[in-house]
């Protein structure tokens, strides 16, 4: 994959990290452009990464997925990588889908992998979630986003250039969307498949949307 990393926030995933960096090796990622952000976990998460000497950050305590993504990013780009797949570490995504990106990857700056008609196995809380957030993220702008919180994109890193994240959690990814809309950026979609297991989710819907919240009503006056 030349000039294409991937970039993989990690917390408390010492079951799945594993098989997710054989699946990104087997699909001929570079060890070195497999970026591993391990935002704090617990567990063995980052002692099964160093397993196959991939490149790994470790956040000193537990600050969020979004500042775990943002670091990813500059890190991918002191690398000289042009692009990174962001993927979640929990093993909810099919590697394989991976090449459906690969298809459109020069006719868009941010492709995201949608979920909602391939995931009938969501769980009802993230669904209803991801739907409002969703809707709020296209009516700001003006642009359709089926599942602006999929996790699973490809990303031009060029967009940083005029792009500055400044949230740190859950929301970033909506916050990413918004931009990249805001900005002129070509934004395409991709069908993925979910799979959902037993694997906890950390995503705190009270205060997660509270933020989300916080953030939308800033867009308003931006």
């Amino acid at each position: 994959m030349d000039k294409i990393g991937v970039v993989i926030p990690a917390y408390n995933a010492e079951k799945s990290i594993g098989p997710l960096i054989e699946g990104l090796l087997a699909l001929g990622f570079c060890r070195e452009a497999l970026i591993i952000v391990d935002d704090g976990s617990k567990d063995n998460t980052v002692m099964v990464a160093e397993g196959y000497k991939v490149d790994i950050l470790r956040n000193n305590r537990n600050i969020g997925k979004g500042f775990s993504l943002n670091r990813g990013f500059q890190r991918a780009i002191s690398k000289g990588l042009k692009k990174v797949f962001t993927i979640d570490a929990d093993g909810q995504h099919r590697v394989a889908d991976i090449k459906e990106f690969l298809k459109i990857k020069n006719e868009y700056d941010l492709i995201i992998g949608t979920r909602l008609k391939n995931s009938p196995d969501m769980p009802f809380i993230r669904r209803l979630v991801n739907r409002v957030t969703s809707l709020v993220i296209s009516l700001l702008s003006k642009r359709y986003i089926p599942d602006v919180q999929s996790g699973f994109r490809l990303i031009d890193l060029s967009i940083f250039n005029r792009i500055i994240l400044k949230t740190k959690n859950f929301q970033t990814e909506s916050e990413l969307v918004y931009k990249a809309v805001k900005n002129g950026y070509r934004i395409g979609f991709v069908p993925i498949a979910t799979l959902y297991n037993s694997e906890k989710s950390y995503i705190m819907p009270v205060i997660d949307t509270i933020r989300f919240i916080n953030m939308a009503v800033r867009f308003l006056w931006v």
